[in-house]
């Protein structure tokens, strides 16, 4: 029933949060992307979660990406973090039949203050995104909020990575835009459940 499909989502969502913030708690100069992987392995595995990434024949568990690599960055031990950049995780997983999907970004020792204007102005972009999404409001809003936000601070969205529904499968409809579309009329609904996924760039 919905309640039951609540709770598998939220377990599922957890897992992958502490995954993620294992991750970011990890982020100092010296630190490759495949160490950084590892740590997200090691609590999927504790969780018995399965990475979504290597379900698809990803070859790592988690996707790693440093400055304008911006997402889907494979782990390597090759890529070693340096103070000034900036790494995003994005950790997907299914558990129980649930599947969730987070992300986020840090700075690496001090960066340029650009850099920390960015992360801020994307962490309100979430946030006005997430504030959009409700029962019965447009889909399209959801970009909208993304966009002012963005250009409100003085960003640009990057365009061609979007949000997805989620749940039952990694990718489900409706895609997420960040970029408002005025002929979208999808209305947003009851019991959907979406990654909302705004990413930024200078």
């Amino acid at each position: 029933d919905g309640q039951d499909d609540l709770d598998g989502l939220r377990r599922a969502g957890r897992v992958v949060a502490e995954a993620r913030d294992a991750m970011l708690a990890a982020v100092a100069p010296g630190v490759t992307t495949a160490d950084l992987d590892a740590v997200g392995r090691s609590v999927l595995r504790s969780h018995g979660a399965r990475s979504a990434p290597m379900s698809v024949g990803f070859p790592a568990a988690t996707c790693v990406s440093v400055n304008d690599e911006a997402a889907h960055g494979i782990p390597s031990p090759a890529r070693v973090l340096r103070a000034g950049d900036l790494v995003n995780v994005d950790v997907s997983a299914e558990l129980d039949g649930y599947w969730a999907a987070t992300g986020a970004s840090a700075p690496v020792g001090e960066v340029a203050p650009v850099a920390t204007r960015l992360l801020d102005a994307t962490r309100e972009a979430q946030r006005e995104a997430m504030a959009a999404a409700r029962a019965g409001r447009p889909l399209r809003h959801i970009g909208r909020a993304v966009q002012r936000c963005a250009r409100r601070r003085g960003f640009s969205v990057i365009a061609n990575l979007a949000g997805h529904g989620v749940g039952a499968s990694l990718h489900e409809a409706p895609s997420v835009s960040s970029i408002e579309d005025p002929g979208d009329h999808t209305l947003l609904w009851e019991g959907l459940v979406l990654a909302v996924e705004p990413f930024l760039s200078p």
